[in-house]
C-alpha cells in the first residue's frame, strides 16, 4: 500500500527532528544494579534463547525480563504472539498500539536491542522508552545507546561476553 512507505517516512523525519529531545525525557539514572529489563528481538525463537541467557547472566527471573519481537509482518498463525510491527506505530512518531503502552509506561534498569537491521520503527520505540542504559551492536544508531558492542549480531556469545564485562565494570552486575 502506497500510505506505508509515506507513515515510514513521517515517522523518519520525526525521529531526525526529535531524537536528541525524546532521548533525554526517556532516559532515567540509574540507581545501581539491573533489577528488569527489555529485550528487542526479530523472532521467537530468538526470544527464547536470548531470554534464557539473559536470565543467567543478569541473575533476574524471568518476568523481570520483558520482550518485544519486531517484524515487518505477521503471519497467521502468530497473530496471538507478542509480535510489533509498523501497523502499531502511528504517523509523526505516534505509538497508539495498546500492546505497547504497557511496556513505555514501565522504567527499565537496562534495554537490549538484538535487532539485525536498523529500523525507524524500532529507534522511535527506544526513543519512547524509559530505560537508565541502553545496549546495541556496533551497525545499529551510535546516538541512541549508551554502550555499543561492535561485533556481528549473529555472533550473539561474544555480545553476551562483553556485556557481562562491561557490566561488571560499570558495577550494573555482580
Amino acid at each position: 500500500m502506497i500510505f506505508t512507505g509515506f507513515k515510514r517516512k513521517s515517522n523518519q523525519i520525526f525521529f531526525n527532528k526529535n531524537w536528541q529531545e525524546l532521548l533525554e525525557k526517556s532516559s532515567l539514572v540509574s540507581n545501581g544494579n539491573i533489577k528488569n529489563a527489555l529485550i528487542i528481538v526479530n523472532s521467537q525463537i530468538e526470544k527464547d534463547a536470548v531470554e534464557n541467557v539473559l536470565v543467567e547472566i543478569l541473575k533476574l527471573s524471568v518476568d523481570k525480563i520483558d520482550c518485544i519481537i519486531f517484524q515487518q509482518k505477521i503471519k497467521k498463525e502468530q497473530r496471538n504472539l507478542a509480535i510489533i510491527t509498523p501497523k502499531d506505530f502511528g504517523w509523526n512518531g505516534k505509538v497508539p498500539s495498546e500492546k505497547l503502552k504497557n511496556i513505555l509506561t514501565k522504567n527499565y534498569d537496562l534495554l537490549i536491542n538484538y535487532s539485525k537491521v536498523e529500523n525507524v520503527y524500532v529507534n522511535l520505540l527506544i526513543l519512547h522508552c524509559k530505560v537508565a542504559f541502553r545496549v546495541g551492536f556496533g551497525h545499529l544508531n551510535k546516538k541512541l545507546y549508551d554502550f555499543i558492542v561492535k561485533c556481528d549480531p549473529t555472533e550473539i556469545s561474544l555480545f553476551h561476553t562483553e556485556l557481562i564485562k562491561y557490566l561488571k565494570i560499570l558495577k550494573k552486575i555482580e
